[in-house]
């Protein structure tokens, strides 16, 4: 069965399309454009100014065996590469 419409595919193509329309354009005029393009979205620029608090901030830590990743290994390594003392 053939696809009707082939999202990947589609969003590659932009992306060149995108991408060849920018050549030439610094950073910053690239950012200038991206930004003018969002403030004239009306979905996208309700939501420019909007700050949402996150409910709560949680940390979270696993501590594993140092053994499980090699680090005798990764720790010789480095020694290799910084060279004697």
């Amino acid at each position: 069965m053939a696809k009707a419409f082939d999202a990947v595919h589609w969003m590659r193509k932009r992306r060149a399309e995108i991408d060849e329309e920018d050549r030439g354009l610094t950073w910053s005029e690239k950012r200038r454009k991206t930004h003018e393009i969002v403030m004239r979205d009306p979905l996208l620029a309700l939501l420019c100014n909007r700050i949402v608090a996150p409910e709560q901030v949680g940390l979270m830590m696993a501590k594993e065996s140092p053994s499980a990743y090699g680090t005798a290994k990764v720790d010789e390594a480095n020694a290799e590469e910084k060279g004697p003392g």
